[in-house]
């Protein structure tokens, strides 16, 4: 009797469900999009008798062309249904290497035998729930249109699980607001079931974060801050911390001719600061620049330690050349000190020269030129040089495929020289 009257109810509810619906639900459209991004390559060092070179350079400061040795991809897909008063839903799910697993097999061969494949995205949006704006809910990448693409540097990545509203209007601009939570999948080479181990047994220890952002033309501002129940280093170690970006893109090349630019300022204290600055727990955010090399090590911040990074990047068009420059400067200041030093720091240059070589079609000549030191390293700075004969298909907002042969000179900071040649495809549709 019980099971009846329960399932009478919810019945009930779900036919009330559907006679509340909006007339207008009957008349959707829908729609199918497929997107991607892939690159694949193979990379020999002269030095070596051609052996495949593996890690040479780290393309977020040195510049990308030529350094790639990792093959990446991304499948993305989206469902989505739109009625005429505006409202819309959208269902993502996007497939993507494992990168705590598939990324060392992207780089240890040329072989065809597939690389674990993992579930990057599954969320909705939905348009039509507040005034203005999308409502969004689930697993996604965020905060990740800070990015300088001559580098393929995220800047800001605040990619994790959770719950917000994009693209508000309020006050004459455009704000976002969220809750993102994340997790290590990767935890180095800490043993979490040690507990005297840095890392305790705190395998759920999962990383809150709040983020507000606020576009105003040219102007972007927003801050986040986060919290964990606990650091896994210990009691010494930050449980919290804040952060803010400020940027300015003025649509020129910094006012000085036809191109695009922006110069941005993070600065971050506490679980705001080191590696943790502009960024949640991911693989990607442990080995981007000043990253700790393990997520399991990104958490190794004081409350006192205060991390700044500026930097400034655009293109410049100028007939038939392209110039795409990029520079940046990060420093740490320590609470008491890491590895003996109270303070770090790192800078870099590149550029990215493109003839478009209007006389030959679909082809361009490519070059890049990057220089990279740190404060501390004992060494020399690392500088790299890089030609790249590229082969393209102008298609305007379509497919983007890039066909490159390449010639990378490369010299590290102990001054190792050597000279890297390759190819090399990089498409995104």
């Amino acid at each position: 009797m019980e099971r009846s009257t329960l399932t009478k109810a919810i019945l009930a509810a779900g036919v009330t469900s559907l006679l509340s619906m909006p007339a207008v639900a009957e008349k959707a459209t829908s729609d199918f999009e497929f997107h991607g991004y892939f690159r694949a390559g193979a990379f020999s060092s002269t030095s070596n008798d051609f052996a495949q070179a593996m890690y040479f350079g780290q393309k977020e400061t040195l510049g990308r062309l030529g350094l790639e040795s990792d093959d990446f991809y991304e499948l993305a897909f989206m469902k989505r249904w739109d009625w005429a008063d505006g409202d819309s839903v959208r269902i993502h799910a996007r497939l993507g290497q494992n990168n705590p697993v598939g990324g060392v097999d992207a780089q240890g061969g040329m072989y065809i035998d597939g690389i674990d494949t993992g579930l990057i995205e599954s969320y909705v949006e939905i348009d039509g729930i507040s005034d203005t704006g999308t409502m969004w809910a689930g697993m996604r990448y965020y905060g990740r249109d800070n990015y300088i693409f001559m580098t393929d540097f995220f800047y800001t990545d605040y990619s994790g699980t959770g719950i917000g509203l994009q693209n508000v209007k309020l006050g004459g601009g455009e704000w976002d607001f969220a809750y993102i939570a994340s997790n290590q999948s990767d935890n180095g080479d800490y043993d979490w079931g040690d507990n005297d181990s840095p890392a305790g047994a705190l395998d759920y220890n999962m990383l809150h974060a709040a983020h507000v952002r606020a576009d105003y033309g040219s102007w972007r501002a927003e801050v986040m801050a986060k919290y964990l129940a606990d650091n896994a280093f210990g009691d010494d170690y930050s449980t919290s911390g804040i952060e803010g970006h400020l940027s300015y893109s003025p649509g020129s090349f910094f006012g000085l001719g036809d191109g695009f630019s922006t110069t941005s300022l993070q600065v971050g204290q506490g679980l705001g600061s080191g590696t943790m600055l502009g960024r949640t727990f991911t693989n990607y955010n442990a080995f981007s620049p000043g990253g700790a090399g393990s997520q399991g090590g990104m958490t190794q911040v004081k409350d006192g330690d205060v991390t700044a990074r500026i930097q400034a990047y655009g293109g410049y068009f100028a007939g038939d050349w392209l110039f795409f420059p990029a520079v940046g400067y990060e420093t740490t200041s320590y609470d008491d000190t890491l590895n003996g030093e109270s303070s770090s720091a790192y800078w870099y240059a590149m550029v990215r020269p493109v003839y478009t070589m209007p006389s030959i079609d679909n082809f361009a000549l490519a070059s890049e030129f990057g220089i990279t030191d740190q404060k501390n390293n004992d060494g020399d700075a690392q500088y790299k040089a890089t030609i790249a004969p590229t082969w393209t298909m102008d298609t305007g907002f379509g497919p983007a495929p890039e066909l490159r042969l390449t010639a990378s000179y490369v010299s590290d900071s102990e001054g190792q020289d050597d000279v890297i040649v390759g190819a090399q495809v990089d498409v995104w549709w």
